[in-house]
């Protein structure tokens, strides 16, 4: 049976396509797959983060002790330093006594002998920039502008020598040769300045001879 439509052409219903409509639901598929792998991605990059940051405190935690140990060996090595540069201030300024005292023995003429030689200390009274005490540092004069000065009593060391001597055969005084010896040394008189002296005739095995005692300030 043919029928045929007698409606006007702009009044005649139009068949549409469904090809938009697949199109539109197919571009939806595709952005929700997207999504969904993206979604799926993060949350295994997340995953992934989260199993790495506890790793991390694992190992972070069981490291603990070996940063302590570490820790405690900086602060033994800081402490060893210190000790190493204390020993090699010492070293740098000791007095080495088994040269000085081979040294006196060379300058020591033949008629005389030892019966004491030691370290003592004597008392001076120095003149030194005075401190103020409340703020520790050096009073300077305001009128002057230079340094105060103070007398202060210091301990100084001694190396005290004393025993007998007999004049040699010149006669020349054993005791007055030892202190010229020792001062024109130049190697001994760096270190040691002839302070005082005392001399008393007596005798030495009933011989006729000098008791003497020399004191030299250690200056080296």
């Amino acid at each position: 049976m043919i029928t045929i439509n007698l409606l006007p052409e702009e009044l005649r219903p139009v068949q549409r396509t469904p090809l938009p409509h697949i199109l539109s639901l197919l571009v939806l598929a595709a952005a929700l797959f997207f999504m969904g792998k993206t979604y799926l991605g993060m949350t295994m990059q997340l995953n992934s983060v989260e199993h790495q940051i506890k790793t991390a405190q694992v190992e972070l935690k069981a490291l603990e002790s070996t940063v302590k140990e570490y820790e405690m060996l900086l602060k033994q090595k800081d402490l060893l330093q210190k000790k190493i540069g204390a020993i090699q201030t010492i070293l740098a300024d000791r007095t080495i006594w088994s040269e000085h005292l081979h040294q006196l023995a060379v300058l020591t003429p033949e008629n005389i002998w030892y019966k004491r030689i030691r370290i003592t200390t004597r008392r001076f009274t120095e003149e030194q920039p005075a401190i103020d005490p409340r703020t520790g540092l050096v009073e300077v004069d305001p009128r002057t502008g230079k340094q105060k000065m103070a007398r202060v009593s210091v301990d100084r060391p001694i190396l005290e020598i004393s025993g007998y001597a007999i004049d040699d055969e010149t006669g020349m005084s054993s005791t007055a040769n030892l202190a010229t010896k020792t001062a024109e040394d130049g190697a001994f008189s760096n270190l040691f300045t002839l302070y005082t002296s005392k001399i008393t005739d007596t005798d030495f095995d009933g011989y006729p001879a000098r008791e003497f005692t020399f004191e030299y300030l250690i200056t080296g």
